[in-house]
């Protein structure tokens, strides 16, 4: 093959990789941010993995069963910057989002307490 068709080749390779997950969400990295000395984002087994703040480690619903870090909240001021106070069955900090893409795989994005934020589906 000449080196002209393995650039094809190639090209063409990179294309059928790139692009969103099929379940339309951005199948990205969940961002982590750490805030007052938590994780906010990273995911969690329990409250230890989230610096040990009590509830702070968010499992099911909303969350997803895989659990991500993110302590109740009153208002945006105490969230990280990214994150926004929202109402899902009690407040805590969910990431901000545009849409769908800005997501982690299994997460849309959605508005709810006036902000756009990735929840899981």
């Amino acid at each position: 093959m000449t080196a002209r068709g393995w650039v094809v080749v190639f090209a063409a390779t990179i294309v059928i990789g790139c692009g969103e997950s099929s379940d339309g969400s951005g199948g990205i990295a969940r961002p982590v941010t750490t805030f007052n000395g938590v994780p906010y984002g990273a995911t969690c087994d329990g409250d230890a993995s989230c610096g040990g703040q009590q509830d702070s480690c968010c499992l099911g619903g909303k969350c997803s069963a895989e659990g991500w870090c993110s302590p109740k909240c009153e208002s945006d001021q105490d969230c990280p910057d990214g994150f926004y106070c929202i109402d899902h069955s009690g407040t805590r900090c969910f990431s901000a989002c545009e849409d769908d893409r800005d997501c982690p795989t299994d997460f849309i994005c959605e508005e709810k307490s006036g902000h756009r934020t990735c929840r899981f589906k």
